[in-house]
């Protein structure tokens, strides 16, 4: 049985790295109100942060320059917009999932668009306030993340800004949130299912289209990390934050935080 009195620990710790507690609507939210009630000396209020209010309105503002067709299931703020620490001059990250077999086409897509509006954070930024930064673009294919403390924040603070259903989905997906970490069941209920994958012959394009951009990446001098994109690509995302940034984060949790792991 899961112990989520102390997954609710894990959880405090863990945000007390970056300055945060983990408030009672948080606990609520996540485990439900009567885990609340026997719990509530633990929480604290909310603490309040204006440019968190802030930049989400500027990222729904920015949502028309994120659809393309039918393919955008699901928009979600990350990052430290979502951790609620954000700063004024951070860029907002965002989560993005795509129907399967076209991610690399709908990234190529909207970067082209990108050249005439300039919301989308580019490499050559070096003022990315506000920016929207495209973190993650994930296929439904590739929603399914391993299981631990990083991830388990990442998803319970995603801020969803288009289709928030679809949150729904993506937590029933990780079967390990409820198995590992105890989140009330509502949370995973959904009607939501996978959408049919794309013909062949687009399918082909998408490869095409990522072999396009790698190339690009190449020669402007990105360089990118080649085999965790082919390996990510394989997997049905694209990922682009630093893997280092995790490793670094969750290092320091486990030896400050090492008693109660």
């Amino acid at each position: 049985m899961i112990d989520s009195s102390k997954r609710l620990v894990e959880l405090m710790e863990f945000r007390s790295l970056m300055g945060l507690n983990v408030s009672s609507n948080d606990v609520k939210r996540i485990w439900g109100r009567r885990f609340f009630k026997n719990e509530s000396k633990k929480t604290e209020k909310e603490l309040a942060n204006t440019h968190v209010e802030n930049k989400i309105k500027i990222a729904k503002a920015g949502i028309s320059k994120l659809l393309l067709f039918d393919w955008v299931k699901f928009i979600g703020v990350s990052g430290s917009v979502a951790a609620g620490f954000a700063k004024e001059e951070d860029d907002i990250d965002l989560f993005i999932v795509v129907k399967n077999n076209c991610m690399w086409l709908y990234r190529g897509i909207i970067s082209l668009r990108n050249i005439f509006h300039r919301k989308i954070r580019t490499k050559k930024d070096f003022d990315v306030k506000d920016k929207l930064c495209i973190n993650l673009i994930s296929e439904e294919r590739g929603v399914e993340f391993s299981s631990d403390i990083f991830n388990f924040h990442e998803l319970m603070y995603l801020k969803p800004i288009y289709n928030e259903k679809y949150l729904s989905y993506i937590y029933w997906r990780n079967e390990w949130l409820r198995s590992d970490y105890g989140i009330k069941k509502e949370l995973t209920q959904t009607k939501i299912s996978s959408t049919k994958n794309v013909s062949i012959f687009f399918s082909l394009f998408n490869s095409l289209a990522f072999f396009l951009q790698l190339f690009f990446m190449i020669i402007s001098n990105h360089n990118p990390e080649v085999e965790r994109l082919k390996n990510n690509s394989r997997n049905g995302r694209i990922e682009f934050f630093s893997t280092k940034h995790k490793e670094k984060v969750v290092s320091n949790y486990l030896k400050r935080f090492k008693s109660i792991n």
